[in-house]
């Protein structure tokens, strides 16, 4: 874990900064909610918030619908009426990487609406943190959480708060590796699983 840990340290030191004068260049990406399977309904209303989130660091995100197009570097999200037997427990959801045309994320409906109910005060911002934090997986292209910021394994009660008012970020480790994970196109084992879970 440690040998991990260290690489990983020296990968975002090898990264260049994104920008010499302070701005970031912006990178479009292409999500497409697949199916007829709810998705669009379940975490729709998170579209506008999870853009923003991602905007901030300089990614502009394109909302399609539709099952998602071979050969184009674009990611999709299908939703799941229950989470499978093999997700860890409490994951919401998982993303499954099979190269930058076949990236899915899964959504675990059951445990994505008892995590709405859990949470009321959160309607209004809780599926637009839940977008954030699968893309961001799928952007990186690694199964890693962060020690804070919206790439937590578990968010905390503090999470929460800075989540109504909109606050809670992506750490500087994860804004690097969100944008080399884009630029590098990196190829991925098919069918590697990564779950996670927020709670």
């Amino acid at each position: 874990m440690k040998l991990q840990a260290s690489a990983l340290i020296l990968a975002v030191a090898a990264w260049p900064a994104l920008g010499r004068s302070g701005a970031v260049a912006i990178d479009t990406v292409d999500v497409y909610f697949c199916g007829r399977d709810g998705s669009s309904l379940l975490l729709g209303s998170g579209k506008p918030l999870a853009a923003a989130i991602f905007q901030k660091i300089g990614i502009h995100i394109n909302w399609h619908t539709g099952e998602l197009p071979a050969g184009l570097r674009a990611f999709g999200i299908r939703t799941l009426e229950q989470a499978p037997k093999s997700a860890t427990s409490g994951a919401l959801a998982s993303t499954r990487l099979e190269g930058w045309s076949g990236t899915e994320i899964a959504i675990y409906k059951d445990r994505v609406q008892r995590f709405l109910d859990d949470h009321s005060n959160l309607a209004a911002v809780a599926a637009g943190y839940i977008l954030a934090h699968e893309l961001a997986h799928a952007m990186q292209g690694a199964p890693r959480h962060s020690e804070s910021g919206i790439l937590k394994a578990q968010w905390s009660n503090d999470d929460y708060q800075e989540m109504i008012f909109q606050k809670l970020a992506f750490a500087a480790v994860d804004v690097e590796l969100i944008h080399r994970g884009l630029a590098l196109q990196p190829a991925h084992p098919a069918s590697e699983l990564l779950a996670d879970a927020p709670r």
